[in-house]
């Protein structure tokens, strides 16, 4: 469990953020849907770092799951640790799948609160036996489900050998074969027919019917492959319907780090919830990036596009509309929610309890400084927790280590270099290359009379208000000595890296 002092970046489940009322509010829309309200999808949407996790933490949090009368089926799919999977569409099945199993079985308390619901036996508590029997019943019936996604999976693989024909002589003119073939094996060993084959083409038979009745084997792998998936989706809708809708409860399904999955990947999920999730009950929460998932839609359906654009081209009726990324998100997703970036309030609060942390430690800050460190740093961060976490965990370890070295350097300076490097890279490796640049920088933002600053070094600081805004407070870099001024950015250099502005 995370506490108030913890410096990690996992996700959080206590607010320190300012995050309590999105998740109150999204909160409610789960309360007040009725079943005729699901199927229900909620996109909540941030860039990398920006707290998605951490809200559909608390979100989960807030649905009570470990509470036997708590009326929500909780499924977490973290997509990003099945990268890796050929189908990752079948992989969130199978993760629904399962935790529904263990949301039902690995509770008996639940599962007795469940038997006992209003619609059954008029609320009577069920006995030992009845208990038995559905656990068993249940198993039995998710078993199946499971068994209906890989019979699709054998059959779909079968359907995918292909059988090369690198010299097949008349084969290869008459039927210009390199095709996929259905599953030979199922009709003779590979190689036997591969032999018999070939010395067919050498007697110059007409291997047509043979080649129909492998396509006709074919179609009929794809016809039980799609049969395979209408029955798991059938079976599906009946089990959510008996044991969890039907039971005045919801499937709340939260799907994250979907948008750090490979496009085509990421789209194949949201497909997936439109074509086996769409069930009355279920809840969904998408914690992404939308302007990553609208690239990997475009990368999905580039074919549409270009289809349509050689025909705008070649004079032609366009009749393959290209697919609108933002119309194609908005019919999956009913609820967008746009993360809002942290308050400037919550941030400092954030930095203070630190900072007040480290006033304890074993090279204590000064009590007086905190205000003023959390001020400066709070006026030139990024406003992203990521991001707000990084430099914190920065500035704590660059203040260590020169106190180490025995060159402690000034605080309040040294947060305000950890900030530009953190959220303004370019002009920190603009300093990097010249450190007195630091000065002019500052003087620009203080906009101080008589000062011979040239044009690009005052756009360095007026295309960046939270730049300008930090180095306007004091303390200055103004005070320190050419060589101290070295030290400072030399100091830094221990945690420089890639970054962007």
């Amino acid at each position: 469990m995370p506490t108030r002092q913890s410096y990690s970046d996992h996700p959080a489940e206590i607010d320190e953020l300012g995050f309590t009322p999105s998740v109150e509010a999204l909160l409610d829309i789960i309360h007040t849907s009725e079943l005729q309200d699901t199927p229900l999808t909620i996109g909540i949407y941030g860039p990398w770092g920006s707290g998605k996790t951490s809200l559909m933490r608390m979100i989960l949090a807030g649905l009570q799951p470990n509470d036997p009368a708590a009326g929500y089926a909780p499924v977490w799919f973290e997509a990003w640790r099945y990268g890796r999977s050929d189908a990752l569409w079948r992989a969130l099945l199978v993760s629904v799948v399962e935790q529904i199993r263990a949301y039902l079985l690995d509770d008996e308390a639940r599962l007795r609160a469940i038997m006992a619901a209003p619609d059954n036996q008029a609320g009577q508590p069920p006995e030992d036996r009845e208990v038995s029997a559905v656990k068993e019943s249940l198993n039995r019936a998710l078993d199946d489900l499971i068994g209906s996604l890989y019979r699709s999976i054998e059959r779909e693989e079968a359907g995918a050998i292909e059988i090369d024909w690198p010299a097949a002589g008349k084969l290869a003119t008459r039927l210009a074969v390199r095709a996929g073939f259905a599953f030979v094996p199922l009709l003779q060993p590979l190689a036997e027919f591969v032999k018999t084959a070939q010395g067919k083409i050498g007697e110059g038979e007409d291997l047509s019917e043979m080649w129909d009745l492998f396509h006709r084997q074919r179609t009929q792998i794809y016809r039980d492959h799609i049969r395979a998936l209408d029955q798991f989706q059938e079976r599906l809708r009946d089990l959510i319907a008996e044991w969890i809708s039907g039971r005045g409860r919801r499937l709340v399904i939260f799907i994250d780090d979907l948008d750090r999955c490979l496009p085509e990947q990421a789209v194949s999920v949201l497909e997936a919830i439109k074509v086996f999730l769409d069930i009355p009950g279920c809840i969904f929460l998408l914690g992404v990036d939308r302007e990553i998932i609208e690239r990997g839609i475009l990368v999905r359906y580039k074919e549409f596009a270009l289809d349509a654009a050689a025909a705008e081209r070649a004079g032609q009726t366009a009749t393959i509309i290209p697919i609108g990324e933002r119309a194609y998100l908005e019919k999956i997703v009913q609820v967008p929610f746009e993360l809002p970036p942290l308050d400037e309030s919550a941030i400092r609060q954030f930095l203070e309890q630190r900072l007040n942390a480290m006033a304890r430690g074993k090279t204590p800050l000064p009590a007086a400084e905190v205000e003023t460190i959390a001020a400066v740093m709070t006026r030139g961060l990024q406003r992203n927790p990521r991001k707000l976490k990084r430099t914190f965990n920065t500035f704590r370890l660059l203040r260590t280590l020169s106190h180490r070295h025995r060159r402690p350097a000034p605080a309040a300076l040294l947060a305000k270099l950890v900030v530009i490097q953190s959220s303004f890279f370019e002009t920190y490796e603009a300093i990097v290359r010249k450190p007195a640049l630091l000065k002019d920088l500052e003087r620009s933002a203080r906009d101080l009379p008589g000062q011979n600053i040239d044009e690009q070094t005052r756009r360095m600081v007026k295309d960046h208000p939270r730049l300008e805004a930090m180095l306007y407070e004091q303390p200055y870099f103004e005070e320190l000595s050419g060589d101290d001024l070295n030290n400072l950015v030399f100091l830094t250099r221990t945690t420089r890296d890639g970054g962007q502005q």
